[in-house]
């Protein structure tokens, strides 16, 4: 890309990830149009992110704020265990050319540097020296902060998280709702069982949340019905009572089905089911009319007879497709496990 293109460039963070459309005038004048991205219908390494040990498990947040991307990785034990870790994304696409970038964000703004110290914080107190998997994200903007009189805010989030120091995943949450600094992590209760219970992801309707556990022997994707009504999620996530969990059946098979994450009517998951191309593949499945469909599996475009792990897609606005993260341990990468992206249909929302 020429020095000319890259002035050209109409910035779009992702997800960490802003998205900022662009348009122009026809040369007729008349209506605005857009000029339509496309990300690329072939998996691409995300190099920048990955390093020679494993990388996987990302979280975007899905609100359309400025945030990092956060994925699990073993780089900081040189392979001993895993960790929470970020890097912040950019997406350049230049709408005359049609040049498409995505790397490390290029420039700072004040509201980039209180996120990245927000999420420093949180990395701080999410990781042990056991593993942490599966990192969610609610980003709750930016907020006043009466003790600093110069830079007058900070920024909120709470974060989801499974972490086996008790010998199996338990999911866990952080938060600083009310205050700058954030508490220490602490177990959702209703949620964790002694067996492993991870990967949380919120429904469109906020009405409860999707989780993966082995509480019935292999791996099944379950639903737990509460009420996020109040947002009040400090007092949400301790809350003890119990709550109606269900299994769901639809998603669920006799082999193991992790990792799910929904975005809008379609949940994207992991599963070693009979079927596919080897190893884990990623499916995924619409919600009509309140039930999930029969899971689709993304075929080889996406999958290899290696491993591709923990889904996640990003809805973008002046692109034709969606923007998919994964993690694969197929060859061509840095080493172990490596995250990569590639555009999938768009999801309905």
């Amino acid at each position: 890309m020429n020095k000319k293109n890259l002035r050209n460039l109409t910035i779009l963070i992702i997800a960490t990830l802003f998205v900022i459309t662009a348009c122009h005038k026809k040369p007729n004048g008349g209506d605005w149009e857009y000029k339509i991205g496309h990300f690329s219908d072939k998996p691409i390494n995300l190099g920048f992110l990955n390093s020679n040990f494993d990388d996987y498990n990302s979280a975007l947040n899905q609100s359309g704020e400025t945030f990092p991307l956060c994925f699990s990785s073993n780089r900081n034990s040189s392979g001993a265990h895993f960790d929470i870790v970020y890097k912040f994304m950019t997406i350049l696409y230049d709408w005359e050319s049609r040049d498409l970038y995505v790397g490390e964000l290029i420039y700072s703004s004040m509201n980039t540097e209180i996120q990245s110290n927000s999420i420093h914080n949180a990395v701080g107190k999410m990781n042990t020296q056991s593993d942490e998997f599966g990192p969610f994200l609610l980003p709750l903007g930016t907020k006043p902060d009466p003790s600093n009189q110069l830079w007058g805010e900070y920024y909120a989030n709470v974060f989801l998280f499974s972490n086996d120091e008790n010998g199996n995943q338990d999911i866990r949450f952080i938060e600083n709702q009310n205050q700058k600094s954030y508490n220490d992590s602490k177990h959702i209760k209703f949620l964790n069982t002694p067996f492993d219970d991870a990967y949380p992801s919120f429904n469109q309707e906020d009405s409860g949340l999707y989780f993966c556990s082995n509480r019935q022997g292999e791996f099944d994707i379950f639903f737990a019905k509460v009420d996020f009504s109040s947002k009040d999620w400090p007092i949400i996530f301790s809350d003890t009572t119990s709550k109606p969990i269900q299994k769901i059946m639809a998603l669920s098979s006799d082999s193991a089905d992790k990792c799910p994450f929904i975005i809008g009517n379609t949940m994207v998951f992991a599963s070693n089911r009979p079927g596919g191309y080897g190893g884990y593949d990623l499916y995924y499945s619409k919600l009509e009319k309140g039930s999930w469909s029969s899971p689709q599996n993304f075929g080889n475009r996406v999958n290899t007879p290696s491993d591709e792990y923990r889904p996640i897609i990003r809805r973008e606005e002046g692109f034709d497709n969606d923007f998919m993260i994964f993690s694969s341990n197929r060859s061509g990468g840095k080493g172990g496990f490596d995250l990569y992206y590639v555009g999938v249909q768009k999801v309905p929302w």
